[in-house]
């Protein structure tokens, strides 16, 4: 027996272990929020996302959440939600912080939460979307409090609704952004309404 081959293919293997090692294959894409509503799509189930580094991701539609009841999600930065059933999550890599997205096929509802930590985005963020979204012309609804405000309006000349809530607190940037089409707002209202008062930042 050469020992000197076995010791030899040995080291290989060693280097080649410690060479996968150092990579970070857990790497966090720090979301920038949406607080102006965009226009819901019908997911793509082969689509290439690519991030600010230039990193390019295969899309994919993971299973259905549930059938049988709705989902509770607990995000890194703590904020809380529940998913009604019949929901399928989109794996999509945000360009800031974490996100999280949802689509009902039936009632064609995206659901968008984002959450940015403190440090990835100008202290003055929330003030400018606050602005943004109480001067914009398609918004026909909007409440605030303290530290957050919600919003509901119109895209693309009236064909959909958009919902949406943001809040500025220790934690981050959070919010999120309902969007389905106007004609079939009884049930997009419901989910809603429902998910609004189930979301805590």
């Amino acid at each position: 027996m050469d020992c000197r081959k076995y010791g030899t293919v040995i080291v290989i293997l060693a280097m080649v272990l410690l060479a996968g090692c150092g990579r970070n294959s857990s790497e966090e894409v720090p979301v920038t929020p949406i607080v102006t509503a965009e226009p819901a799509v019908a997911p793509n189930t082969e689509s290439t996302i690519t991030n600010q580094s230039g990193d390019s991701k295969e899309g994919a539609v993971a299973d259905p959440i549930q059938t049988d009841g709705p989902r509770q999600f607990t995000c890194v930065l703590q904020t809380e939600f529940t998913v009604p059933e019949g929901f399928i999550q989109l794996y999509e890599m945000p360009n800031i912080g974490y996100q999280y997205t949802f689509w009902h096929p039936d009632y064609e509802i995206r659901i968008v939460v984002n959450e940015i930590a403190p440090g990835y985005i100008p202290e003055e963020a929330y003030e400018r979307d606050y602005e943004t979204a109480r001067n914009n012309p398609d918004v026909t609804y909007f409440d605030h409090g303290e530290n957050w405000f919600l919003q509901s309006g119109y895209n693309n000349n009236g064909e959909e609704i958009f919902y949406a809530k943001e809040s500025s607190n220790d934690y981050g940037l959070k919010s999120f952004l309902i969007t389905y089409p106007t004609e079939k707002r009884e049930f997009g209202d419901l989910i809603a309404t429902d998910f609004e008062k189930n979301c805590r930042f």
